[in-house]
């Protein structure tokens, strides 16, 4: 720095910089003012070309001006926008804005702008000649050239400054208080040391990229990527994140509000860099979805280079990821001291502001497990960087959090919300065997397919920790392995193994354990353990993942008065993070997954009804930390373990109040999902009963996920409404097939399925059996090649279709429906015009049709389809097309030549629908108007 800071020849150069930025710049504004004078300083530039007085006199409406004189760039629309007064324009867009609007000047490209001569135009063109010799030569100047130029500057400004005034009638004290002005603000900037501000400026690339250079040697050393399996196995075991991970879905609301699925490598690069405001990925995962893991892996891409499973790292210079459960993370500064620790003290107070340039990746991990202190630097992160529009945050919380953080999102980001659906099938088997591998490579896995299959009904398999436990749990037990576990049981197992482990290496390594009887050590062990579920429970109601030394001392009181090492026991169910204070070295425990918490929780009210048989769910809850407010919905994760716990493990039978009990929880809690309850208590006809006697007669029942729950709960109700509705890549429906012939479902959504089409000869049985019968009223999802009929009694159809074959036999079947009144219809490009037989019917509501993907070379084709499926359209929507501008047009003109007819024009969000030519196409040709 010292190197930097001494070099008087840049120096010279910030200098002038500084002086076109500041002076000069000013008197370029004071100028354009007063050849504007009837311009307020509210009114933009945009409302101000609108007067008469300016389309009469001003060169912006000139017809010799020409049309790329009078454009300009994003960002000085953006300027002129959010600034009406003009007050932070620069010199080029003051300049332009001076030829363009002001009074009593030359025509746009006289001669008499041209640099040399002593008018106002030719000044300000030397003035601005200044600027950009400044701005693009090398980064040296020595004292005798910047004297002649800041001489020459001066001289420059003083007679703008006398030849505006005489221009525009200014008086003579007006002349001299703006030349003083304009003198003492040179004085200042060319007397000034250098600091912050200067040093940013005139050096900006040089000290970026050193401090990023620096930064990412901070990154590799102190992002220490932690095993979250730690507590599964071994020390000694190295998990490599790249090899274990395995891609998920993941769903992305567009700006339509159409549900995108996507491979999780894609999360990054969903962020838009051309809207200049930072990016906010909020991304939603229930507990076990892969939250850290992904960003985990997305860290160690960028850090190692990778193999290119995470797209668009390389567009980032940084990546910082925050832990939300660090209890150490008090304030931004932590922040950055604690994850670049020589960077910060070499840059001190440049850092922030060189990082605030530069493309900033923030990987910010568990929201719903933030202390105080975290969410004070949380909010402290996005209020620095709300101007850092390179900046990217990409958030990971479980869904219940989501809604209290929305509200401290400055409106300054871009949002887009992600919810991470689970890992797909065809890709568990690989996922499974990856883990079986770390675990123990010499189990025979030749059952798994056949488990495999089975995981494909159960809804949380597509969560990547349950199928972590499922491997766990086969590598010691092969046999018990079914692929028809409930969550529960597979935490139930995953605790079983880990008190065995523990077990075992308590004997090996205490010789004085070793000579006790093994139902002793098992009493010792079991009074540790549950101690500490008692501490879990106190946790879940805190809602904190995070234990003190204090906050674990029943535990270590336990421990110390067994016997059992207490280290043990935590390092089993903990992990264990050192962190160094000046205070010395402070031991941070923390449960690894929250599921686990909720678990243990939930087992420690199994163990207190046990002991205490009268005792209820509520009260065990309530009295674990007093005095605490009971609020259901902070205990959903925990209930649902309860569910599956109390017809397996308390023993003697429970009674049937208990099971009245954990259903009325749910009743009070509001659950979205009775089938959710049903496969985490895995079909128990206790619960089911409990349910169906909460459920009124005629409420219809919504299916949106858990398929198999709420098919074995449908056949318990009397008869309903059923309403199937799935936004993501769609389960086997087959066990509802069941319920066609003792409920009706009246409405069937499959989204994924409308807006993501794939052709497929293999009939899907339970479509099949919807469509031959009546009943059912609203159907959005594809047409395939093997179905023949639409019911009858249908009245709302969101249909889609890939090929030609399809339309063929779609058309005919949509014509039999009498009661339609609205009808949308999703065409891929591959459906050729040829294949339209007959046109398309009219619906009260209107015919909606979507016509994804559109090429330039696919406009005529496209436009023969439309009209040969005429109605007249409500809307036509080509969501995700990019044309230019002439494409665009050549579109709207073909439509137009074959009398298509349409109420609304839907093109993509990031096209311009208020091009004035293109408008007037779509109203007076089409009859519409363009919306996006």
């Amino acid at each position: 720095m010292t190197t930097l800071v001494g070099s008087r020849e840049r120096s010279y150069v910030h200098k002038m910089e500084e002086a076109v930025k500041t002076t000069a710049r000013d008197t370029f504004w004071i100028i354009f003012n007063w050849a504007t004078p009837d311009k307020p300083l509210g009114e933009t530039i945009g409302e101000y070309k609108e007067r008469e007085c300016v389309k009469s006199r001003a060169n912006y409406h000139k017809p010799n001006t020409g049309d790329y004189n009078c454009r300009f760039n994003r960002e000085q629309e953006e300027i002129m926008l959010r600034d009406p007064s003009l007050r932070t324009a620069d010199i080029t867009l003051l300049y332009k804005l001076y030829r363009l609007f002001a009074f009593h000047v030359a025509a746009f490209n006289n001669d008499e702008w041209k640099a040399g001569d002593s008018n106002l135009e030719s000044l300000l063109t030397s003035i601005k000649n200044i600027r950009n010799d400044i701005a693009h030569e090398d980064c040296t100047m020595n004292y005798t050239k910047f004297k002649e130029i800041a001489n020459k500057l001066r001289e420059l400004l003083t007679e703008a400054l006398k030849a505006a005034k005489e221009r525009y009638s200014r008086s003579d004290v007006e002349l001299q208080e703006k030349t003083k002005e304009m003198e003492e603000g040179l004085y200042e900037v060319f007397q000034q040391v250098l600091g912050k501000e200067e040093l940013l400026s005139y050096c900006h690339n040089y000290i970026n990229n050193n401090m990023i250079s620096d930064a990412k040697k901070d990154l590799q050393t102190s992002s220490v990527i932690i095993n979250p399996l730690l507590f599964l196995m071994s020390n000694k075991v190295e998990v490599e994140v790249e090899k274990i991970f395995s891609t998920m879905l993941i769903g992305e609301k567009d700006e339509n509000g159409k549900d995108i699925i996507l491979d999780s490598s894609q999360i990054v690069s969903i962020s838009k860099f051309d809207t200049f405001r930072p990016q906010l990925l909020l991304t939603e995962g229930e507990a076990g979805s892969g939250k850290s893991t992904l960003l985990t892996m997305i860290t160690h891409e960028w850090l190692t280079g990778g193999d290119g499973q995470m797209k668009g790292l390389d567009n980032y210079h940084l990546i910082i990821r925050v832990q939300c459960r660090d209890r150490h993370l008090k304030s931004l500064n932590d922040l950055m001291q604690n994850v670049l620790p020589t960077t910060y003290t070499k840059y001190r107070n440049l850092m922030l502001p060189i990082i605030k340039k530069c493309n900033n990746l923030f990987l910010v991990d568990g929201l719903d497990e933030a202390n105080e202190h975290s969410m004070k630097t949380v909010s402290e992160i996005l209020s620095t960087f709300k101007d850092a529009s390179d900046t990217t945050m990409l958030f990971t919380c479980r869904p219940e959090a989501i809604s209290n953080f929305r509200k401290i999102i400055p409106i300054e980001y871009q949002v887009t919300n992600i919810k991470l659906l689970g890992v797909r099938e065809k890709d568990r088997i690989n996922f499974i065997v990856n883990y079986i591998k770390i675990f123990n490579n010499t189990v025979d896995i030749n059952k798994l397919p056949q488990i495999i299959k089975m995981t494909c009904v159960q809804e949380h398999f597509k969560l990547p920790l349950s199928l972590v436990f499922l491997a766990w749990q086969y590598t010691h037990n092969p046999k018990s392995v079914t692929g028809a576990e409930s969550q529960t049981r597979l935490y139930f197992w995953a605790h079983k193994l880990i008190v065995q482990k523990l077990k075992e290496r308590l004997l090996n390594k205490n010789p004085e354990l070793a000579v006790m009887c093994g139902i002793e050590v098992e009493r010792r062990v079991k009074e540790c353990v549950d101690a500490l579920c008692q501490c879990m429970l106190k946790a879940v109601i805190d809602k904190r993942v995070l234990f003190t030394e204090h906050k674990l001392e029943h535990v270590i009181s336990t421990c110390n008065k067994t016997g059992i090492p207490c280290q043990e026991v935590l390092s089993a169910f903990l992990t264990i993070k050192i962190i160094k204070t000046p205070l010395g070295e402070d031991h941070q425990y923390s449960t690894p997954h929250k599921g686990l918490q909720d678990y243990l929780g939930a087992l420690h009210v199994v163990n207190t009804i046990q002991q205490q048989p009268h005792s209820t769910i509520k009260t065990i809850i309530q009295g674990a930390v007093d005095p605490h407010p009971f609020v259901v919905n902070d205990f959903i994760y925990l209930l649902l373990h309860m569910a599956g716990m109390v017809h397996h493990y308390i023993k003697p039978v429970v009674p049937s109040r208990l099971y009245e009990e954990v259903v009325q929880l749910f009743h009070e809690a509001e659950i979205d999902s009775w089938g959710r309850v049903v496969e985490a208590a895995e079909y128990n006809k206790e619960v089911i009963t409990a349910i169906t006697r909460l459920i009124p007669r005629g409420k219809v029942m919504l299916v949106k996920d858990h398929v198999k729950g709420h098919s074995d709960l449908l056949p318990h109700l009397m008869p309903t409404k059923v309403k199937v509705d799935i936004h993501g890549p769609v389960p086997d429906l087959t066990p509802l097939m069941a319920t066609l012939t003792l409920h009706n479902i009246t409405n069937v959504e499959l989204d994924h399925n409308y807006w993501n089409p794939q052709p497929t000869t293999t009939p899907d049985p339970f479509l099949q059996a919807l469509m031959s019968r009546d009943g059912l009223e609203t159907f959005r999802g594809q047409w395939y090649g093997w179905l023949t009929k639409l019911p009858s009694t249908l009245k709302t159809l969101w249909i889609s279709v890939t090929e030609d074959e399809e339309v063929q036999t779609l058309l005919p079947a949509i014509h039999s429906l009498t009661h339609l009144s609205r009808l949308g219809v999703h065409i891929k490009p591959t459906v050729t015009p040829s294949a339209i037989t007959t046109n398309l019917p009219d619906t009260k509501a209107g015919v909606n049709l979507n016509l994804p993907d559109l090429t330039e070379g696919e406009i005529d084709r496209m436009c023969q389809l439309v009209a040969k499926l005429q109605p007249r359209y409500y809307w036509v929507s080509f969501y995700k097309t990019s044309l230019p501008k002439e494409g665009w047009k050549r579109l709207l003109e073909g439509l137009i030549q074959l009398k298509v007819r349409v109420n609304m024009l839907d093109l993509p969000g990031d096209q311009n629908t208020e091009d004035p030519e293109l408008k007037k196409l779509t109203k007076e040709g089409l009859g519409g108007r363009l919306t996006r």
